[in-house]
């Protein structure tokens, strides 16, 4: 993965002829990056070296998830995890969360929808064209589809 600022996310790589794949990912699938899970070694030859833009409520939402699989299960490697995703985190382009973002969000008509799953969906809308949204939830996956952008959720 390549580190971008969303400020800058280009689709073309130093050569003309190389264009690489623009890849909204929300914090299921960061989370499978940092923590090995059934479906990581998928999710990670299917990104690649392809550039990764999310929100940046995942710079919480990573970092809780990890907090919960090592309060399932405390073999799990804390600090090690804490440190690869904040590796990840600095290598995705972060898209700002503003007042017009909270608000399209809270205006999605679909009332099963979790708000930080609707903060992702509009992000990804408003950063549209992009290859796929990425993601391992079912509920926010649906969302997205009905948002017009298409979801993959490799290994699954």
């Amino acid at each position: 993965m390549r580190t971008r600022s969303a400020a800058h996310s280009t689709r073309f790589a130093a050569s003309a002829d190389s264009v690489l794949a623009l890849f909204y990912t929300d914090a299921s699938a960061l989370a499978k990056l940092v923590r090995d899970e059934p479906e990581s070694a998928a999710l990670r030859a299917f990104l690649a070296d392809d550039d990764l833009v999310s929100s940046e409520i995942v710079v919480t939402e990573v970092p809780r998830a990890i907090r919960r699989a090592v309060a399932d299960d405390p073999r799990l490697p804390l600090v090690r995890m804490i440190v690869r995703a904040g590796e990840l985190l600095d290598a995705v382009a972060l898209l700002p969360v503003d007042r017009g973002v909270l608000a399209a969000a809270g205006a999605i008509a679909h009332p099963w929808l979790r708000a930080l799953d609707a903060i992702h969906v509009v992000s990804a809308a408003d950063v549209s064209p992009i290859d796929a949204f990425v993601t391992y939830d079912e509920r926010q996956g649906a969302s997205a589809r009905l948002a017009g952008l298409r979801t993959v959720s490799p290994g699954r």
